[in-house]
Order: structure tokens, then sequence, then C-alpha cells
């Protein structure tokens, strides 16, 4: 009893040191075999500020649209850990003005979640691209292959739909396809003096060579770096295969002047040192007549032991999400270049020593059209030295659903170098081959002006589309479901509905080299991604409208003209779930 009296005084005191003060508290006793705690949610009822405690430590504190009357739906927090505990839960702030129904009171642990039954088989639950069970989800963070397995973090908010209460989620793959989402990873800070801390984006490495000296018992544990937004760039340390993480005593290892944020670190093996590229929003600068300004920029710091940084230099015009990387342009052995770009896939190309970025090529713009491609990050410590892309698939929303935004589906990156400079080219990477379970194929088709060629498919199905055309003396379009990829047979390629009303892009000028013109496309319930010529072109877009149920080639024209469809493959795709019950 004394323990449950000083957990709800140190309750009593964080609100205090916050701003706020509980108005509701309930104590819970976790029993032998309950693995979550139930929160129900309605997004119709007011937001409040939670907390979950035990032992007078804040396990986690957030907003949530705490169900007062009949819950839409049910997240959790697991509590396997604290099996035989007696938590203590408070609301925190203004009571509500009904005070018959105690939101509280509707919390239960039970060994299962609400819903849990039927996850991964919602029907607004996209099948091949990477959704989290519930809550929001935006940004990639820390990802990396390690010990067998690829960790993919994100950000995470596991109380609600809307953006907020910034975690890492977690994710684990063999295959970068069947996901398995574990518990959340990173946890906002609570405690006196810290205020509306949330956990921001990053990135994960290990260190083989001990610069650190983290290493304890033989284990090299995975460090994570990210924003803490109340402290500034911070190290966190797991031990156990990224499942769980322990903040760094020596905390932040790099603090901002002003807004920063989205540490991307790596080891740069020519300089025996370590990297972090980091955005700034407001790094000093003198000018010529010693008048002294901000700047924003992406940052370039070294170290030699992941704990003592020091600011190199900067290159301008980005916004957060920094990555840079080295990688062999394609076709030519040997040569190679570094990339930098940020959040919206703008990348310029160069040389970089270790300390500064020298611009070769400026500013290129990677995604196309839909303006959903966002945030994305490489894998780090990939076997074989495959660049692996994994971007966030930017407001699309499931609308009704348990959890709202999705991943892009991963793709293998290569250089080129094109008329037109040098190009990120991402293909969606190979093991997609592996989701096949039926496929359909024409080849060698002549089709006219005002004709088509057309493969019908079940307009419910994820599908992976392959087609090529000859270009002959008219127009191409290929209509996948309804959505239109034209080519004018010049240099103009448009993507439209075939209503052309919804997500309508600019045509985008592009001239290809060869007279063979290659498009693939992925669609999974309301996201479609299209990969022109190998990558050279790639379109992001939320695609809501009622899908046809046909794949066309369509000529665009009288019927004396005509092209040459040389294939058109379908191939429908399995689910990524590895079990509906996951976690």
């Amino acid at each position: 009893m004394r323990y449950i009296l000083i957990a709800a005084l140190c309750v009593f005191l964080v609100g205090i040191c916050t701003g706020q003060a509980p108005y509701e508290i309930r104590k819970l006793k976790i029993r032998k075999g309950d693995q979550f705690l139930n929160l129900p949610i309605n997004a119709n009822d007011p937001s409040v500020i939670a907390s979950i405690t035990l032992d007078g430590k804040v396990l986690d504190r957030f907003t949530i649209n705490l169900a007062q009357q009949a819950p839409r739906y049910y997240t959790y927090f697991d509590v396997s850990a604290y099996q035989g505990k007696t938590l203590v839960l408070t609301i925190e702030g203004t009571p509500s003005a009904d005070k018959s129904t105690p939101r509280l009171d509707k919390i239960f642990a039970a060994a299962t979640y609400s819903g849990q039954d039927s996850v991964y088989r919602e029907k607004g639950r996209p099948q091949v691209h990477f959704s989290a069970q519930r809550g929001w989800l935006n940004d990639p963070n820390g990802l990396l292959y390690h010990n067998g397995e690829y960790h993919m973090y994100f950000q995470h908010n596991p109380y609600g739909w809307p953006w907020g209460n910034m975690h890492w989620g977690h994710a684990v793959s063999t295959d970068l396809l069947h996901w398995k989402q574990l518990n959340e990873a990173i946890y906002p800070v609570v405690k006196p003096g810290v205020v509306n801390d949330a956990a921001f984006s990053g990135s994960a490495v290990t260190d083989p060579t001990n610069t650190a000296g983290f290493r304890k018992s033989n284990i090299d544990p995975i460090i994570a770096f990210y924003t803490s937004t109340s402290r500034g760039e911070c190290i966190q340390l797991s031990y156990d295969n990224g499942r769980t993480y322990v903040d760094y005593e020596g905390n932040p290892v790099v603090k901002h002047r002003g807004e920063g944020r989205d540490p991307k670190v790596f080891w740069y093996a020519p300089g025996n040192h370590w990297v972090m590229v980091v955005w700034d929003a407001a790094v000093p600068r003198t000018l010529s007549l010693g008048q002294e300004v901000t700047v924003r920029e992406h940052s370039i710091y070294t170290s030699p032991d992941l704990k003592t940084w020091t600011y190199e230099s900067g290159v301008a015009g980005f916004f957060e999400c920094p990555e840079l990387f080295e990688m062999e342009v394609d076709g030519k052995p040997g040569t190679k270049k570094w990339v930098m770009y940020d959040a919206n896939g703008r990348y310029i190309v160069g040389t970089f020593n270790g300390k500064q970025f020298t611009v070769e090529q400026t500013f290129t713009p990677y995604e196309h059209g839909g303006g959903v491609f966002y945030a994305s990050q490489l894998f780090n410590n990939v076997p074989g030295e495959r660049k692996i892309q994994q971007g966030w698939a930017r407001d699309i929303t499931f609308p009704g659903m348990p959890f709202n935004q999705a991943m892009l589906f991963p793709t293998d990156l290569t250089l080129k170098q094109t008329s037109q400079g040098y190009r990120l080219c991402p293909l969606p990477i190979r093991e997609i081959k592996s989701l096949y379970v039926s496929n359909q194929s024409l080849e060698n088709r002549v089709v006219s002006g005002g004709k088509n060629a057309t493969l019908k498919v079940d307009a419910e199905t994820p599908i992976h589309v392959v087609a090529e055309f000859e270009r002959g003396d008219v127009p191409m379009i290929l209509n996948i479901h309804g959505y239109e990829v034209r080519f004018d047979n010049e240099w103009i390629i448009t993507t439209r509905p075939a209503n052309g009303a919804e997500n309508r892009q600019p045509p985008v000028t592009y001239a290809p080299v060869s007279d063979v013109l290659k498009i693939e496309a992925i669609v999974d319930k309301n996201i479609l991604e299209v990969f022109i010529n190998d990558g050279e072109l790639y379109y992001t877009t939320a695609f809501n409208g009622r899908k046809s149920g046909n794949i066309q080639a369509v000529a665009d024209g009288d019927a004396n003209h005509k092209f040459v469809l040389k294939k058109l493959e379908v191939h429908a795709l399995k689910s990524i779930w590895i079990s509906k019950t996951d976690n």
C-alpha cells in the first residue's frame, strides 16, 4: 500500500512539474497472463493527458481521446513485463463536465487486446505495404540489418489515429516483406523539468570496434541516434537485439542553438571516424560586414567515439530527414559518387571527404508525382552493398480504421548517369517475386489507335504490373484500374485517373533514349506506386477511386497509327502479414 501511495504522489508531482495535476486516478493490478492494457478510443470525445506509472516511475505519458461513451476501437499498452504488479493510471488537467462514466474505469488488462483477432484483415488494411497495428505512423527510423533481422523503427503514435505522442515503433523482418511488429522501442522522456518531449526521427548503427566503449558482456549494442525534442540529439542503447533501449547518461550529444532534428549517423572508413548529418534551423553565420545571422542547413559533424561531436560544415537548401551515402554509378564499375537528400527526396550528387560535401550536381527532383513519398531512409549494414530505401506514404489516410498512414514498398536504389545528369532510380526490391500467387501476360501485340490490349484482374487483390511498349507513331497509355500513365511518344509523361479529376499531376518532360518504354506499378488498397524506365521516374500517389478491374495498354490516336506491346504482365500478390495476431 505504501508503494501505491508513493506512486500516486509521484504522479501528482510529475503533473505539477508539467503544469497539470491529476483529476482521475485508478490503481489496476496486472494479473498473471495479462499481456495488454486495453485503452478505449473515441475521436468524438475530448483529448486528455494520461499517464501509466509503476512504483513512482512514469512508464508513459500521452494524449489520448479516451472513450467516455462507446469506444470506436481499442489500442493497447503492453503490460507483459508487469504481471503481478499494480499500475497507477491517471488523467491530468481539468475534469470533464460529464463525471457519470469515469474514463479510467473503461480500461482493462487482458491476455489480448480488443480487435486483435482481426488485425491485418481489416477492410482498409494495405496488404503489401507496412502499417502499424494501431495508431498513426510516419517517418521510418533507425533502419538496420543486424543479426539476421531487418529492423524498421518508425515514428508512431500508439494511442491514436492522428499525429502525436511520438515514440519509436518497431518491426522486424528476415526478408523486408513480412514484418512482425514488436513493442515500442523508444519513448518520450517523462521526468521533472522536461516538458512535452517527443522521440523524433533518427538512425541506428552498430560499433563492432567498440569506439564508444559501449560493449558489455561481449555484446555490441544497437546504438540509436534520435532527436529528443526537449534535449537535442541523443543516444539510446539496446543490448537485446533492438527490443528495449536505455538512455545514454551523457545525453544530449549534440544540442542545437534553435530547432534541429533527424540525425543520420554512419562510419566513414577513410577518415576512421563517425559522421552525423542532421538538419539544423539555426546555424550561426557571420556575414562579410560583420552581421550575425542564422541559416538552415544539413549540418555535418564528426566524432571518434559517437559521444563527442565536432561541427565541420553544412549544405544549405534542405529540409529535415537528411540522408548521406556513397554508391557506385550503374554500369561504371569503380566509379562512385556521394548523394545527399532530404525528406522531400531532392538530392545533390558530388564528393565527400568525411567532413565536407562538394556539389557536382545540384538539386534534382526524385519523386515526380503525387507528393506522397517522404522522409525515406536507407537500411544500414545490408549484406552485399545493396542500397535499400524505405519511404513513408505521407498523408494517405485510412478513415474508419484503427490505424493511419503506411510505408511505401521498399526499393533497391541505383545511381545512373543519364543525358540529364545523375539520377537516383528506385525499383521494387527483387524479393517482391516471392509474393506472386498468380500471373497473367500478353506478349508482342500490335495496338492500333483507338484499340487496347486488356488483362482483367480482381480489383481488391494487390498486384504488381510490368509492361514494355515499343514506340510507334501514337501516344501510349498504360491504364491501371482506371489510373492512366500516358507518354505522348516524344517527351511528355502525364499521370492521372481516367476521369482526369482526382490527383491530377503536372506533366513531366522526359525524353527516353530507348525505343522501349518500361512501366512497373504496385497497386494496394488506396496506394499506387509507378516506376518508369527502371526507376528514372517514380510516382507515388493515393488511389482512392473505384478500381476498374482492367489493366490495359491503350493507343491514343486513330486507326492508322500504332505501337507494339512487347509485354504486359500482371502478378497477383499475397499478403505480407505473417499472422493475424503477431505481437
